[in-house]
């Protein structure tokens, strides 16, 4: 083999060991692991469960993070801020600062310098109620124009709610909510404004006028925006509670509106 061949195949080879090499940083940047985070469904009833906000610190910096919390309308109820140990985390239970308050709304968590990850966790002080405990990672806050909900229940025994927020603090976003049946035949389809760092609630069986159904659900934004969100089902009769974030997907290139 001459030198020019032996170049062209180190070349080959040097390129190859790259993309080899590259593909698990790119799988941990699509982590829910960022420098800002949100839950989009907060709910406070202290006569009825504790929620705990798990933070997290996943780079060593040491981070400064403030905590957001907003109304469902968007309106900012409260702020606190907490400084991360190197490599440690902090246990905050947002519903202490609001009293013996019944509140729904999300929360936005924003580090000065560094990435950090986030969980919340809601549990049921009834131990009878134990089941119904869930938890699940903060999304990613600077959001997406399009996100799957890969499984929605419409039944009116199962208490299922879509969570979306809008991302963005200074103008209302439009979204358009698709559902679709298991085998992708369409259901309904609806668009809903969603005010700045406000949220809107759902639910599938209302959304598709009481049929009883199981599906897929798109929620794309229309016109200018970012969204963020999440699915909850619980069904108390059947002992079980869910609660997922929604994926951020590529923007459907069919204009299906």
């Amino acid at each position: 083999m001459n030198n020019g061949w032996r170049l062209i195949w180190i070349c080959v080879l040097f390129t190859a060991c790259g993309r080899v090499t590259a593909q698990p940083q790119q799988r941990f940047e699509n982590l829910r692991v960022s420098d800002q985070l949100v839950v989009n469904h907060f709910s406070s009833d202290p006569e009825r469960y504790e929620s705990h906000l798990v933070i997290t610190d996943v780079e060593g910096a040491g981070p400064v993070v403030n905590v957001l919390l907003y109304s469902d309308d968007g309106t900012l109820v409260d702020q606190d801020f907490f400084f991360l140990s190197t490599f440690g985390k902090v246990n905050y239970n947002p519903a202490e600062r609001l009293g013996k308050r019944v509140f729904s709304g999300s929360l936005r968590i924003i580090s000065d310098g560094g990435k950090i990850a986030a969980q919340y966790w809601q549990f049921y002080r009834d131990p009878d109620l134990a089941p119904l405990n869930t938890a699940l990672p903060a999304s990613e806050g600077k959001g997406g124009r399009a996100l799957l909900c890969q499984h929605f229940v419409s039944d009116p025994k199962v208490d299922a709610s879509l969570y979306i927020s809008n991302a963005r603090g200074d103008s209302a976003v439009t979204v358009a909510i698709t559902f679709y049946l298991d085998r992708g035949k369409q259901l309904s389809k609806d668009r809903y404004t969603i005010p700045p760092n406000g949220k809107i609630a759902v639910h599938p069986y209302e959304a598709n006028e009481g049929i009883i159904k199981t599906g897929v659900a798109y929620v794309e934004v229309r016109g200018f925006g970012a969204i963020t969100g999440e699915y909850w089902q619980k069904a108390p009769a059947e002992n079980y509670q869910v609660s997922l974030p929604l994926e951020i997907i590529p923007v459907r290139k069919k204009d299906w509106w």
